[in-house]
């Protein structure tokens, strides 16, 4: 039986109208599943928000998130979205990054004014979340993650407060640690920070000041010449080693200016891959090769290598 999409949307579309939102949830939903678009997933996550399954509407319209930021009714949804399931860091993200600068402020006052909602509604469970991600190393791996996750939904102060503890503890899972430098570097708090680096040493810094990984001139460098030299040639090889690179920056945030030379660096990651060192290829120095092999053994842990 052929499924008329289009009558399926109308009908949806005139259950929304009606506020009949449970109906209209079942034809956007169906809908969604055979014609996956940024359209359609817009209109299934508004039916699932206008009948309260706030959480349910953001894990959907995560799908396509970059195409919400985009236009500014559309990054207004998201980030009520955000707000509404109580995702505080993603909101204060999303306010600081968003090319929509002029509302910057409003947006961090409403974040402010939800985070003071939040306490007055369920101050205990922010606490109990505080405290298990404040000692997450005490945990195992698996709810080490969960807690990670949990603690997005914590007011930005909790979540930096117990974030300063995280980052010095040598038994918190390292890809933990380099998720949570990204996300306070993104808070854009402007505050010095303490962290145990891959090499398994403290060093402190002001992480908003620092470029992101896959915006500074190593990464640039670095997938350029990938891309020419392994590209053409083997364009399944090169999407694994882009990959691989991405992955590699990330946990070297934030210090990538330890990778001198990147054409080395890549050098060296395609050397691992064919089990051959390359004819006249750059040599690593000393230093970017030990902190090379710090990087592979973390992806290693992580299973990504």
């Amino acid at each position: 039986m052929t499924i008329d999409i289009n009558q399926l949307k109308e009908e949806g579309l005139e259950a929304f109208a009606n506020q009949n939102y449970q109906q209209a949830i079942s034809l956007l939903n169906e809908v969604y599943e055979n014609e996956r678009t940024f359209t359609n997933n817009q209109l299934f996550a508004k039916a699932l928000k206008e009948n309260g399954q706030i959480d349910s509407a953001l894990t959907i319209a995560q799908e396509y998130v970059g195409e919400y930021l985009g236009k500014k009714e559309d990054y207004q949804f998201y980030f009520d979205l955000c707000l509404a399931a109580g995702y505080f860091i993603m909101a204060r993200r999303m306010a600081m990054e968003s090319i929509f600068t002029e509302d910057r402020d409003e947006r961090l006052l409403q974040i402010h004014e939800a985070e003071e909602l939040a306490w007055e509604e369920r101050a205990a469970d922010i606490q109990k979340t505080h405290r298990q991600f404040k000692h997450l190393a005490g945990y195992d791996v698996l709810t080490q993650q969960q807690i990670y996750q949990d603690a997005q939904t914590l007011p930005v102060e909790e979540f930096v407060d117990a974030a300063n503890t995280v980052l010095l503890d040598p038994d918190c899972m390292p890809i933990i640690r380099v998720s949570i430098l990204t996300d306070i570097q993104c808070l854009e708090l402007h505050r010095k920070v303490k962290y145990l680096y891959i090499d398994g040493k403290e060093y402190t810094t002001i992480l908003c000041e620092q470029p992101k990984p896959l915006r500074d001139d190593v990464y640039f460098e670095a997938r350029d010449y990938l891309s020419e030299t392994v590209g053409q040639e083997d364009p399944v090889a090169n999407q694994m080693l882009q990959e691989q690179l991405r992955l590699e920056m990330n946990v070297l945030f934030p210090q990538l200016e330890r990778v001198t030379d990147p054409i080395a660096w890549i050098q060296a990651d395609i050397a691992m891959i064919n089990g051959q060192r390359i004819l006249n290829a750059h040599r690593e120095s000393v230093e970017q090769a030990a902190i090379h092999d710090f990087t592979h053994r973390l992806l290693s842990e992580m299973g990504a290598l």
